[in-house]
C-alpha cells in the first residue's frame, strides 16, 4: 500500500512549466537553479521536481531519464504522460481501470483507500493528479508512419511509345508527273519519249 502520492500546492504551474520545459534544451539535471531559469523562482514550483521523479521523468539525482525527451514532444507529451500516470497511480487503477474517467468523489474515494491518509491530504493527492489528468491522454499513442507509407510527389515519366507518337513528324514532299502519250502506233516513239525522261529526269 502507498504511503502517499507526490502534490503539488501550485497546481496551475504544472502545465506552463512542461511547455517551458519542452522549449528549453535538455537539462544534465533538472534542479531548482534550472527551474528558475525557466522563469519559475517560486518555493511551491520547487515540487514539481519529486513530481516528475515520481512520473519516471527524472530519476533519483534529478537527470532526465529515457521518457524525458517524449516529455518534450508537445505532440507525445499528452499519451506518455497518460502512460506515466497509470504507472504511478496503478493501485488506484488497480480499482478502476478508468479511473482517469470517474467522479471526483470516487477518485478521492480510492486515494483515501490505498493511502490511509486524513482528507486533507487526500484533497492535495487528489488536486495534483486531477491537474494530471487534465494534460493527459489514456488512448494508445497514434503510430509514426513509414516512409513507404508517406505519398509520392514524383511526377511520373510519360509512357516512351505515347511520347514519341504525340511528336509531330517532319513534312515530307511527293512528286506526280504525268506524261500523256500521242497516239500512234509507232514504238519507236514512244521509245524516244522514255529515253528522254531517263536521261533529263534520272530515273
Amino acid at each position: 500500500m502507498a504511503e502517499d502520492y507526490p502534490y503539488m500546492v501550485s497546481n496551475n504551474k504544472i502545465g506552463p512549466i512542461l511547455q517551458k520545459a519542452e522549449q528549453a534544451e535538455k537539462p544534465s539535471r533538472f534542479t531548482n537553479e534550472f527551474l528558475k531559469k525557466l522563469g519559475f523562482s517560486s518555493s511551491n514550483d520547487r515540487a514539481i521536481i519529486p513530481l516528475l521523479k515520481r512520473l519516471g521523468f527524472l530519476n533519483e539525482s534529478g537527470a532526465p531519464t529515457e521518457h524525458y525527451d517524449d516529455l518534450k514532444d508537445k505532440t507525445r507529451r499528452p499519451y506518455v504522460l497518460g502512460e506515466r500516470i497509470k504507472a504511478l497511480y496503478s493501485e488506484l487503477y488497480s480499482i478502476n481501470t478508468n479511473i482517469h474517467d470517474a467522479s471526483d468523489e470516487e477518485i478521492k474515494g480510492a486515494i483515501a483507500r490505498v493511502t490511509g491518509k486524513d482528507a486533507r491530504s487526500v484533497n492535495r493527492f487528489f488536486s495534483t493528479l486531477k491537474t494530471l489528468i487534465g494534460l493527459a491522454k489514456f488512448t494508445p499513442q497514434p503510430q509514426k508512419k513509414k516512409e513507404e507509407d508517406k505519398p509520392s510527389h514524383e511526377t511520373p515519366k510519360p509512357d516512351t511509345d505515347i511520347a514519341k507518337k504525340e511528336q509531330p513528324s517532319h513534312p515530307s514532299f511527293h512528286y506526280n508527273i504525268q506524261v500523256h502519250l500521242p497516239a500512234t502506233t509507232d514504238i519507236g516513239v514512244y521509245n524516244a519519249i522514255f529515253k528522254s525522261l531517263k536521261d533529263n529526269l534520272l530515273i
